[in-house]
């Protein structure tokens, strides 16, 4: 925040906006390993229910019914989609009366989705590494090594997380604009804008379901990232400060 303080006789700059949304490091930085905590010890507890029920840890049906486990991926939405409308509604009207422009700001707050989409990511993969590196926890429990993340291919695995971490930024920094802009009539209709779209789309698409690819995913999250992230700034280019 000194930064942004300094920097408000010049104009401050996107990084500024960085360090303004990390003041607050420690919910940005140290609540997803807490939620990976508890999505660890739930897994635990459920693969100990299973081997009291009689499975046998390591078997095939073991192995594949521990793959389809996505909590690890369902995990941090809810938060990261609070993260994203807070980092919009709560910090914009602080960053104007420091001087940010909102060009300024819509480009700082889009690094800082990215810097924590990356950092996701790296704490997923070293997840992944050492549960790899121990036999799935030395007790045969699939925690990162899941379907949905790729069964165990680091590539896939940073893919995945790193533009699923994103989306949900931008999805909630989108919304969050929007009621910066109009108060609750802006998130609303933008809602119903999105599902009539989504819609749309699904219906266009059904006759393709036979070709479906998975890069159709990456392209899609890609498309709905970039505009999310120029609605934020269309939106809040003319939102006043509260």
């Amino acid at each position: 925040m000194t930064a942004l303080i300094a920097g408000s006789r010049r104009g401050a700059a996107p990084f500024d906006v960085l360090r303004l949304h990390f003041s607050q490091r420690a919910l940005l930085l140290r609540t997803p390993p807490g939620i990976m905590l508890v999505v660890f010890a739930l897994t635990v507890i459920i693969a100990i229910i299973f081997w009291r029920a009689g499975s046998v840890p390591g078997s095939a049906e073991w192995v594949q019914n521990s793959r389809n486990n996505a909590a690890v991926f369902w995990a941090l939405p809810g938060f990261l989609g609070w993260l994203g409308v807070q980092t919009v509604s709560l910090t914009f009207p602080l960053a104007l009366s420091l001087g940010c422009t909102r060009r300024s700001f819509v480009a700082g707050t889009v690094i800082t989705h990215v810097a924590l989409s990356l950092y996701v990511t790296a704490m997923l993969l070293v997840l992944l590494a050492i549960e790899l590196a121990t036999g799935h926890w030395f007790f045969d429990i699939y925690m990162t090594d899941v379907t949905i993340l790729g069964s165990g291919n680091p590539f896939q695995l940073a893919l995945t997380t790193f533009l699923s971490t994103l989306f949900v930024l931008s999805i909630g920094g989108a919304f969050a604009a929007a009621w910066v802009r109009f108060g609750a009539l802006g998130p609303t209709a933008l809602g119903v804008v999105l599902v009539l779209a989504l819609g749309i789309v699904a219906i266009l698409l059904v006759p393709l379901a036979s070709a479906f690819q998975p890069w159709w995913l990456v392209v899609a999250s890609t498309t709905m990232i970039v505009m999310s992230i120029v609605g934020q700034y269309v939106l809040l280019r003319r939102a006043s400060v509260r």
